[in-house]
C-alpha cells in the first residue's frame, strides 16, 4: 500500500528540480523496487527511524532536514498525523502535507495540497487558514514521463487493446480476475500491468478463453497507457495520468474519496463508473467494456471531458508556492 504516495513525490521533486532544487526521499519502508525507481529518477532515499508516522519518526526526519539543510520537508501519507506534523514543525522547518481525506484532528502546516475533485476548504474547517490550502485537480501532480511531451491519440472504429492496471499493490489481487474477464471478448489484446507492490504470481495463461500479457513494474508507464484503446482502474493516481493522455477509464474505487470522484466524474462523462472494488462482478465488467471496444464515438467523448480536468502543471504549481511562501506571519 501506498506506491502512489511515492509516485506523486517524486512528481514534485521532479517539478522542484526543474526549478535548480534538490530532494531526497526520506523513507521508512518501502519495496526495494520502489526505492530503485526513486534513485534511477537522479534522488537519494535515506532511512528515517522509529515506527513510520511516531514521534521519533519525526524526531528522525527533523534531524535529516537539519543535516540537508532542507528549504521544505513534505509528508505524504495517512501515517503522518497531526502530533507528527506538529513536532516536525515545531523544528522551525516548513512542511508541505499532501492529503486526501481531510480527516486530521488539526493540520500544524505551512501548506496543504488535496487534488481532489469536489474538495472546496469547506472539509478543513477552521483547523488551517484558507490561504495554506492548494486545492482540487490544478494540484494533481503528473512525473515528467506524462508532462515531458505533448499528447496524441487515435481512436480506433473498434477498439481492441485493454490495459487493466490497479496500482502500485493492488491489495486485494483483482487484477488477475478482471484481465480474465475481459480477456474472454472476442478480438480483445489485454496488457496487466503491476506495480512494485504487487506481492502475487499471476498466471497468465492457463485459462480457456485467452490469455493476457504482464508487465511489472515497468520504467515507463505511459507507453501502455497511449498504446490502450481503454483501460480498467481502481482509482488512485493512475487515474489522473490516463484522463490526461485521452484514454477512455472504466474505473472502481477503493475508498469513500475515491468514490466520489469517480462519481462525479461519471456524471461528467469522463469515465465509466464501475463502483466499489469489492462489489467486483466479472459478468459486468465484460459487458461494460465490451460496449466501449465497439463504440467509437464514447471513447473519443470520454477522453475529451477527461482532459478538460486537469492540465498537468499541478506539481508546477504546488513548487511555485512553495518558492513564493513568506513565512508564518
Amino acid at each position: 500500500m501506498g506506491t502512489g504516495h511515492v509516485m506523486r513525490c517524486l512528481a514534485l521533486a521532479q517539478a522542484w528540480q526543474d526549478t535548480g532544487g534538490e530532494a531526497v526521499f526520506a523513507i521508512g519502508e518501502a519495496p526495494s523496487a520502489l526505492e530503485q525507481r526513486v534513485v534511477s529518477e537522479g534522488f537519494s532515499v535515506l532511512r528515517t527511524n522509529g515506527l513510520p508516522g511516531s514521534l521519533a519518526d519525526a524526531a528522525s526526519t527533523e534531524a535529516l532536514a537539519r543535516k540537508l539543510d532542507a528549504a521544505w520537508v513534505v509528508a505524504d501519507g495517512d501515517r503522518f498525523d497531526a502530533a507528527f506534523l506538529a513536532s516536525v514543525r515545531a523544528s522551525g522547518q516548513w512542511i508541505i502535507l499532501l492529503d486526501d481525506f481531510a480527516s486530521r484532528e488539526s493540520f500544524p502546516a505551512d501548506l496543504v495540497v488535496n487534488p481532489n475533485l469536489g474538495t472546496n476548504g469547506e472539509e478543513y474547517g477552521n483547523k488551517i487558514a484558507a490561504d495554506a490550502l492548494l486545492l482540487g485537480p490544478s494540484y494533481v501532480f503528473l512525473r515528467r514521463e506524462f508532462t515531458s511531451v505533448g499528447t496524441k491519440r487515435t481512436f480506433p472504429e473498434t477498439g481492441r487493446r485493454i490495459l487493466v492496471t490497479l496500482g502500485g499493490s493492488d491489495p486485494e489481487n483483482l487484477a488477475p480476475q478482471m484481465a480474465k474477464a475481459v480477456a474472454t471478448i472476442p478480438g480483445s489484446e489485454v496488457t496487466v500491468v503491476v506495480g512494485p507492490g504487487y506481492q502475487h504470481a499471476i498466471d497468465s495463461t492457463n485459462h480457456p478463453d485467452g490469455g493476457f500479457v504482464v508487465v511489472r513494474n515497468p520504467a515507463n508507464v505511459r507507453q501502455f497507457m497511449e498504446s490502450a484503446d481503454l483501460a480498467v482502474i481502481a482509482g488512485g493516481g493512475t487515474l489522473w495520468e490516463l484522463l490526461y493522455l485521452g484514454c477512455a477509464v472504466l474505473s472502481y474505487a477503493r475508498n469513500p474519496v475515491q468514490q466520489r470522484i469517480v462519481e462525479e466524474l461519471a456524471r461528467r462523462r469522463a469515465l465509466r463508473d464501475l463502483g466499489a472494488t469489492t462489489n467486483f462482478d466479472a459478468a459486468e465488467l465484460a459487458m461494460s467494456v465490451a460496449e466501449l471496444m465497439r463504440t467509437k464515438s464514447l471513447r473519443m467523448q470520454m477522453a475529451e471531458a477527461g482532459q478538460q480536468v486537469l492540465d498537468g502543471r499541478g506539481a508546477a504549481r504546488v513548487v511555485d508556492a512553495m518558492r513564493n511562501f513568506r513565512g508564518r506571519g
